[in-house]
């Protein structure tokens, strides 16, 4: 039987010896345990002599030499490869939000991106067992070098949006573990020289260099520029129909029409809406020739119109409630109609009768609303679980609507703390009105007295024209 000879290199750097059996080559070995299982797999005893020279031939060190520090290799290994893999968690959990469901093909874009780097990195993280294991592949290292080279650009990116409001998040301990670990990641990687091999290394870098530029030039494309850019326009109108009197009853019924179009190129929400329909009650003066200056001075401040001979003297609900329902989506170039008719006893001392509608909306490419938003919180049945509070002798009853609201770029939801959104339709004897407010919650679960911008979320509210006819049209006979 011939013998076959086996040939053991001098340890690499790494301290890894090529093996070779009869000129061909047979793997490499960490350890004399490692070499004898190379042995084994070419088919050799597993307890042959290693000492025998005419079997085996060691080169550059002898049988005792095997320089390999397994506990610290393996640790490495560890730590990059479960960093690598949290990375890739942390970078699909907040790409597949926007992938998914951003309104806009930029911030999807972004989503996209986001999605591909974790799965470059999910990849790199098994490619470390091979680059610092046996380098079977050609090409681990550059894999390696690339997952590193994106987890040290989106940590950076995660924290500089996160420093704009140094808030905490059950996202910030993962980022700041990370960041820390992107850079001893990156430490590593120059000690090993693991792009040595990588035939174009200055393009691997510029490669996952423009993946996060492109990354960071859509978030702000739709975080910052897009909802800045895009026209909001919603027209809200309020019209009087025809009055009709009752044939039997002493009271007349007043059609009134409220019309709603978002006349712009964004899509959102109506947060809230309300009507009003008054009856105002005025004092007549015919001996009156000039406008008196306290009047005007009075009137300003009001905000109301200076009359000559009329003088205001009290404005009356005759009826209001909402005009669409809270959390309708209502689309670019669309509209919404609703009409109410309006009793009104015949007789009465009225000498207008005035209408007009206001409307809360807010921007679909700033935020999302949870669904539950639509669900009403009454304050008359609310117990413990209060989101305000007031003095018992001037608390308004109130209808109020509160949920989460989300940016629609899901980077900023997970560097920030949640936001809410609650609109309330509040009512008194003599008066109506409906506010909002975005805030966080406070230690105690209610709303935050530290409101957010409106403008962050584009929420604002839209008032129609002040719409009046003289209460004397109301029993005026038909025209032909």
């Amino acid at each position: 039987m011939t013998r076959r000879r086996v040939v053991v290199q001098a340890p690499d750097e790494r301290g890894l010896r090529q093996v070779t059996i009869d000129g061909a080559p047979a793997g490499s070995a960490w350890s004399r345990g490692d070499l004898r299982r190379q042995l084994r797999r070419a088919g050799l005893p597993g307890d042959m002599d290693l000492e025998d020279r005419a079997a085996v031939s060691w080169r550059g060190a002898d049988s005792t030499s095997w320089p390999d520090r397994a506990g610290r290799r393996r640790a490495t290994i560890a730590l990059l490869a479960t960093g690598l893999l949290v990375s890739a968690l942390l970078l699909a959990d907040i790409g597949i939000v926007d992938a998914l469901g951003a309104l806009t093909f930029s911030g999807r874009l972004t989503g996209v991106l986001f999605v591909l780097a974790g799965a470059a990195q999910a990849v790199a993280s098994a490619s470390v067992f091979d680059f610092w294991g046996k380098r079977t592949l050609r090409y681990s290292g550059a894999v390696v070098v690339a997952g590193v080279l994106i987890a040290v650009a989106t940590e950076g990116l995660l924290l500089a949006v996160w420093f704009q409001e140094r808030e905490w998040t059950p996202y910030l301990p993962v980022f700041l573990v990370l960041s820390i670990w992107s850079l001893w990641a990156a430490w590593t990687i120059w000690r090993a020289r693991a792009w040595k091999g990588i035939p174009y290394p200055k393009s691997l870098t510029a490669a996952a260099a423009a993946t996060v530029l492109l990354a960071s030039a859509n978030f702000a494309y739709s975080a910052v520029y897009q909802p800045q850019a895009a026209l909001v326009h919603v027209k809200v109108e309020a019209t009087f129909g025809t009055p009709r009197p009752d044939p039997e009853l002493s009271l007349t019924y007043l059609p009134v029409k409220f019309h709603v179009r978002n006349e712009g190129t964004v899509p959102g929400y109506i947060a809230n809406s309300i009507y009003w329909v008054w009856g105002r009650e005025s004092v007549f003066d015919a001996r009156k020739t000039e406008l008196d200056r306290n009047e005007w001075r009075t009137d300003t401040e009001g905000g109301a119109d200076t009359e000559l001979h009329v003088r205001p003297t009290a404005a009356r609900i005759l009826d209001t409630g909402p005009v669409i329902p809270e959390g309708a989506w209502i689309a670019a170039g669309t509209d919404f109609t609703a009409e109410r008719v309006v009793q009104i006893p015949t007789g009465a001392r009225y000498d207008l009768v005035m209408t007009n509608m206001s409307v809360i909306f807010m921007r679909g490419d700033r935020g999302k609303i949870d669904p539950k938003f639509v669900n009403p919180i009454y304050s008359w049945r609310q117990k413990s679980e209060r989101f305000f509070d007031c003095p018992a002798s001037s608390c308004y009853d109130y209808v109020l609507h509160h949920a989460r609201i989300r940016h629609n770029n899901n980077l900023i939801n997970v560097t920030r703390r949640p936001r809410y959104i609650s609109s309330a339709r509040w009512f008194d004897k003599t008066t109506s009105g409906i506010t909002f407010l975005i805030s966080p919650l406070n230690s105690e679960g209610r709303l935050s007295a530290d409101a957010e911008g409106s403008d962050r979320y584009g929420v604002d509210q839209y008032v129609s024209g002040l719409m009046s006819i003289p209460y004397a049209s109301l029993s005026a006979p038909e025209g032909p």
